[in-house]
């Protein structure tokens, strides 16, 4: 799948990727929500979901109707302890934590 996280130049402490270990997935407050940015006929479209139940089991449904050839960037978000952490999360991981999560 293509991936938008190509175009980030490294800017220390901002993103922080290959880390979906790190991230809270199971969390379901308001302090961690997910953006995925999709490139649709040219243009960039953007996509919000927070970390409840239902709007988690939208992201799945979103990221299992992506092409395999779509431009996409999956942000994880979470307001953290002394700063705010942006995660560049892969899709296909992003997709197994999710059904795992969901499962329960």
């Amino acid at each position: 799948m293509g991936k938008l996280d190509k175009y980030l130049g490294p800017v220390p402490g901002y993103f922080e990727v290959g880390r979906e270990k790190d991230f809270p997935w199971e969390f379901s407050g308001g302090a961690v929500w997910f953006g995925l940015l999709v490139v649709e006929n040219g243009k960039i479209q953007r996509y919000g979901f927070t970390s409840a139940k239902s709007s988690k089991e939208m992201l799945l449904e979103a990221l299992r109707a992506l092409d395999p050839d779509d431009e996409v960037l999956l942000l994880g978000v979470w307001k953290g302890q002394y700063r705010t952490h942006l995660f560049v999360l892969n899709t296909q991981k992003a997709i197994k934590k999710l059904q795992k999560i969901l499962q329960q």
